[in-house]
This record gives C-alpha cells, structure tokens and sequence, in this order.
C-alpha cells in the first residue's frame, strides 16, 4: 500500500487541501507534502493525527482499496449519506449508464 497516496485520496475526497489537512492533523504542510509524495513515512502517531483529521479510523485506512481514486472515495462518502431509496434509484441510475456505454 502506498500510504501516501492513499491520504492524498482520501484529502482530495474531503476537499481538503495540503494545508487544511495539516492544519486538522496538527502537523507540518511540508511534512504532509512528504509524506503524500512519498519522500518520508508516518510514524503511527502522526498517522493515526492524520486518520483523526480524515474522520476515519485507521482499521479504515487500512481496510480499504487503497487504488480507488479520490473521485470515487468522494462518491462513496455522498452515497453513505442517502437512504435507503435514494440508494435504490443510484443503483437503477448507474446500471442504465453502464448499459448504454456498453450498447447493452
């Protein structure tokens, strides 16, 4: 897992920029630049700070697909937030997309 890239992800789903994510972490921009560009490595203090500033728990950090890109981390997030039916009518919505890019 690429641990930085992954908080980049997860940053860039919260609208987060490097600074705001700092900020909320109690850490240095510089040194989350570093550490999302993979020049350095979290201890597990600083990182759990940074999961902390990500409202996620770091069995979250860890436990998901680290390969999804923040656009779809964004839309996981957002879909969390819908009932029930709303869920339901995303689903129907996204199937009927799927279908007309693949001519079914």
């Amino acid at each position: 897992m690429e641990i930085g890239k992954r908080i980049r992800n997860l940053r860039l789903a919260k609208d987060l920029s490097v600074n705001g994510l700092a900020k909320k972490a109690y850490i240095s921009q510089s040194y989350l630049s570093d550490i999302e560009n993979g020049r350095t490595a979290p201890s597990l203090d600083k990182l759990t700070l940074i999961c902390e500033a990500l409202d996620i728990s770091l069995s979250e950090f860890f436990g998901s697909v680290p390969e999804l890109p923040a656009e779809i981390i964004k839309l996981i997030e957002s879909a969390r937030k819908l009932t029930d039916e709303e869920i339901k009518l995303l689903s129907h919505f996204l199937e009927v997309i799927g279908e007309r890019k693949t001519g079914i």
